[in-house]
């Protein structure tokens, strides 16, 4: 793929420098962490001001953006000399949110085109299985699926393509892993958890809700443990992440691109949105809702049923509960004072 192709896919684009045949672009990175050989979007200066903050690269060659034009326009020309010196090539859209839709399906495509999906990858000798794991009868197991050491694979899981299970995990009935899905050392996923779906993101433009294809799965460290009938949607962009030592309680949804750090624990009914970055050390009591792009700081805590807004950052080390989420002590306040209201 290159830009050339990009256009005839998105007519709307506008390349500003570099040349269209010059480069190869092998997937769509995120502006937090872009790749080499690939592109990333920028919409507007949320996403201008955190370009590569989860990455060790300063430059980045061999990587394209992509702007939406007004914002572009509107830039000074320190930020458009800084992107430049930055970036392999830059472009602009006319409307983000439908390049989003439209590029993210070719790349979508090549890779899923010609995954086998109903062929067992032990028929067809593309499987690496350790000798010790134990797999149960009427378990599927897709092609370019490693299984490690002391694996358990209990009856009526699904293992679809390009799946990784490291040593001494346990994946309990029913499961479903989705391609992509890479799980560490010494896991524990229980009955009925499926991992790696699609994430629920779409794009409103023309009339209807247009779909951004996912590329990237889901990167579980070691020693988690998920429970009963939880869903983990795979990134779009970037990998949804669940750190070391994480312990994610039954009927959960954890949404695309999630960042969860290490030693997290979060209580059943939970449900966290798209983009949410959660600290070391963090805990959620049950049915708690955080919503998308929301960031928890080291150690702090979400009370049961509390909702933390949009984009909201809770500080690390505080507890905060109630709806919108703030400080314990100030929502214990604000509801003494409604109970005083309701008497009089």
């Amino acid at each position: 793929m290159n830009f050339s192709k990009l256009k005839q896919i998105d007519t709307s684009l506008s390349l500003l420098n570099g040349s269209g045949d010059e480069f190869s672009i092998k997937s769509i990175s995120h502006s937090d962490c872009p790749e080499i050989d690939t592109f990333c979007f920028v919409k507007n200066n949320r996403f201008l001001k955190n370009i590569g903050r989860r990455s060790d690269r300063e430059i980045f060659e061999n990587t394209g953006i992509i702007l939406l034009k007004s914002f572009y326009d509107a830039l000074t020309e320190e930020n458009k000399t800084k992107l430049k010196n930055d970036f392999t090539w830059i472009a602009t859209s006319e409307d983000i949110n439908k390049s989003m839709c439209l590029l993210s399906q070719p790349f979508y495509d090549a890779f899923h085109k010609d995954l086998n999906l109903y062929v067992d990858g032990r028929q067809m000798g593309s499987v690496e299985i350790d000798p010790t794991a134990q797999i149960a009868q009427n378990v599927f197991i897709g092609e370019n699926v490693t299984i490690g050491k002391n694996v358990k694979i209990l009856p009526g899981c699904v293992i679809l393509p390009h799946v990784s299970i490291s040593d001494g995990t346990i994946i309990f009935p029913n499961c479903t892993l989705y391609p992509k899905t890479n799980i560490g050392m010494n896991c524990r996923v229980h009955a009925g958890t499926v991992i790696g779906t699609d994430g629920f993101g779409y794009n409103f433009y023309e009339g209807a809700h247009h779909k951004i294809w996912h590329l990237c799965g889901v990167e579980i460290g070691n020693d988690v443990e998920i429970g009963c009938n939880s869903m983990i949607d795979c990134g779009a962009f970037i990998p949804t992440i669940i750190g070391d030592g994480s312990r994610l309680d039954n009927d959960l949804q954890i949404s695309h691109n999630v960042l969860i750090g290490k030693h997290v624990v979060i209580c059943g009914k939970t449900g966290l949105a798209g983009s949410v970055e959660v600290s070391d050390y963090c805990g959620f009591g049950a049915g708690a809702g955080v919503a998308p792009g929301a960031r928890i700081g080291k150690g702090a805590q979400v009370a049961a049923r509390a909702v933390v807004s949009e984009n909201a950052v809770i500080p690390p080390g505080i507890v905060v509960a109630g709806h919108p989420a703030r400080p314990v002590k100030d929502w214990l306040r604000s509801q003494a004072a409604l109970n005083k209201l309701s008497k009089k």
